[in-house]
């Protein structure tokens, strides 16, 4: 495994967990009254899963050329 990979398997394990950590927000949310603490947790959570989408595609297109 080259240091790249092994850099790309880090991001997208991250990532795994903060998708893991926004299904248990949403199952949250749906039970009941969102809580203004609930709502921040759930915005800064979905903005770090897409910087993590952002960072694996910049890094993908940037390894194929």
């Amino acid at each position: 495994m080259t240091e790249t990979e092994m850099y790309k398997q880090i991001i997208e394990k991250r990532l795994q967990r903060k998708r893991d950590q926004l299904k248990e927000i949403e199952s949250i949310m749906l039970q009941g009254e969102v809580t203004q603490a609930e709502k921040k947790s759930y915005m800064e959570v979905k903005a770090v899963i897409l910087e993590l989408e952002n960072v694996l595609d910049l890094a993908d297109t940037l390894l194929k050329q």
